[in-house]
Order: structure tokens, then C-alpha cells, then sequence
């Protein structure tokens, strides 16, 4: 695709407010229901009236550009489920790797557990690192490989595996494999099957499993809840009781959708980010 077609692509949060967002997907405009959003709207009525029906209107997938990475919107799906709220971090982690690279010398090698869009896979392997994309669902792996495809990274090192995510890392603890990076974001749909991962329930034990994983030289532990209630300070806490033992030091806060300037950013969960060298 030519450069200068890239702007047709672009995500951008117009609006928000009165229990929705609006959201520029490229050449449409559409909204949706977002938890939280109660303040008034900016932008006048006759803006929102533009936005089309997703669901109804959207006929051939539509090509999306969030930060550096493309995807594809296809019919039937929506927009919460490539997580443009995670932009920001994404690039932190792109700029992670890029750095372990150069001090180093050899690739970063990361492990994306509950893969989902895969926007973190994808960050990490256009800074060359070596990424292994976790995730249960074999429909969802191939969507991400289709968005590696979109973003030339196909060729790139990454291993796909449709797995369990607490299994998977479970088992590695007995293997020879470890990372530099480990990314968790275990985001559950509403219709996830009964018995399927619990944050409250799960994390904790997950996180202590995946300090196991880490490499003699790591660079961190990424981590991302984006369902209601849940508080950074809490996972501060979780973090602090796994990681602090390596020493380096932990970001926190709330995961922000944020748009054009003005707009106010919109909740959209929250993350805790333990560094070795901060």
C-alpha cells in the first residue's frame, strides 16, 4: 500500500462522553458503549449522527492503522477487540526490546501470554525481537498471523501456539526456556467459558509462575487488566510481592483511550509494569 494512503487507515477518538465513544476507523466514523463514560460530549450532536453501525454497515474488512501496527476490522467484529487503548503500551515495549537489543547485542526474546490482538506480539517483533504468542483460541492466532502478514513481520521470529496460557507457562517452568520480557493480558470476554482464566482468582499464581521464566538478564514483566474494578494499586501490590526480590523498580496506572487533544481519555483499565533497570 502506497505511504500516502496511510492516513485513510488511521484510528483516532474523536468523542467520548454520555456512556460512548466516537472513533475515526480510517474513512468511516462509528461509536460504541464504553463503561465509565458519563461525563458530557464535546463534539455537537450532529457529529455523532454520522457515526454508522458497525455491525449493519461494515461489508469487507476495513484496513486500521493504531500507532505503528495495521490491522484488519472484519464484518462482525469491533473495534474493543484490537485494543487501541493499549497504543501507548505497546510502544513502550517496542522501545524496550530496541534498547536490549543494542546493549546486549542478540535479540530480546519475549513471551506475549493471552496473545488476543496481538498488538503486543507485533510491537515486539518490529524491534526485532524474538516473540512466543501464546494464546487458546486457533481463530484468534489466525487473525494475529494475518495482521503479522499486514505488517511484513510474517518472516519474523515468532512461534504461535494455541495453548492454555497458565499450562503453557506452567510447563515452561520445567523447560530450559526463559525470557527477557513477559507480557500478560489476560483480557476475558463475556462469553468466556466457565472455568476459563479469573483475575482474581489466577494472578497471583500466574505471576509467581512467571517469575520463574525470566531470564538472567530480564527486562521485565508487562502486565494489562483491562475488566472493571479492577486497581492499579492493587496490581502494585501483586507485583511488588513477585518481582521485588530481583530489585529495578514498577510503573502503575490506569490504561487511558486517548484521542484528538481535548477529548477527554476514557478509562479502559489499568497496568503495572516491573522493570530490572529503571
Amino acid at each position: 500500500m502506497a505511504e500516502n494512503d496511510l492516513g485513510n487507515e488511521q484510528y483516532e477518538l474523536l468523542d467520548s462522553g454520555g456512556g460512548r465513544v466516537l472513533e475515526r476507523l480510517g474513512s468511516m466514523v462509528s461509536s460504541r458503549a464504553a463503561h465509565g463514560v458519563w461525563w458530557r460530549r464535546k463534539l455537537p450532536g450532529g457529529e455523532w449522527r454520522k457515526a454508522v453501525e458497525l455491525k449493519r454497515d461494515l461489508k469487507q474488512p476495513l484496513p486500521l492503522k493504531i500507532g505503528t501496527l495495521r490491522f484488519q476490522l472484519t464484518p462482525g467484529g469491533g473495534v474493543r477487540a484490537l485494543a487501541p487503548e493499549l497504543r501507548e503500551h505497546w510502544e513502550r515495549v517496542s522501545a524496550l526490546c530496541a534498547a536490549f537489543a543494542e546493549k546486549q547485542r542478540t535479540p530480546a526474546r519475549v513471551l506475549n501470554l493471552f496473545g488476543g490482538s496481538g498488538g503486543f506480539t507485533l510491537a515486539a517483533a518490529q524491534a526485532g525481537a524474538a516473540v512466543a504468542h501464546v494464546e487458546a483460541s486457533t481463530d484468534a492466532i489466525k487473525r494475529v498471523r494475518d495482521h503479522a502478514a499486514i505488517n511484513t513481520l510474517a518472516n519474523r521470529d515468532i512461534r504461535w501456539l494455541v495453548d492454555d496460557p497458565v499450562k503453557f507457562a506452567l510447563r515452561e517452568r520445567t523447560q530450559t526456556s526463559r525470557y527477557d520480557l513477559i507480557v500478560i493480558d489476560p483480557f476475558m470476554p463475556k462469553d468466556a467459558k466457565r472455568g476459563a482464566f479469573e483475575i482474581e482468582r489466577d494472578l497471583g499464581a500466574l505471576l509467581g509462575t512467571v517469575s520463574g521464566l525470566l531470564s538472567d538478564k530480564p527486562i521485565g514483566v508487562q502486565l494489562c487488566c483491562r475488566q472493571g474494578g479492577v486497581s492499579p494499586t492493587t496490581l502494585l501490590h501483586l507485583m511488588r510481592q513477585e518481582f521485588s526480590v530481583f530489585g529495578g523498580g514498577i510503573e502503575h496506572g490506569e490504561i487511558l483511550l486517548k484521542g484528538v487533544e481535548g477529548v477527554p481519555q476514557v478509562p479502559s483499565g489499568a497496568f503495572a509494569r516491573w522493570l530490572k533497570a529503571v
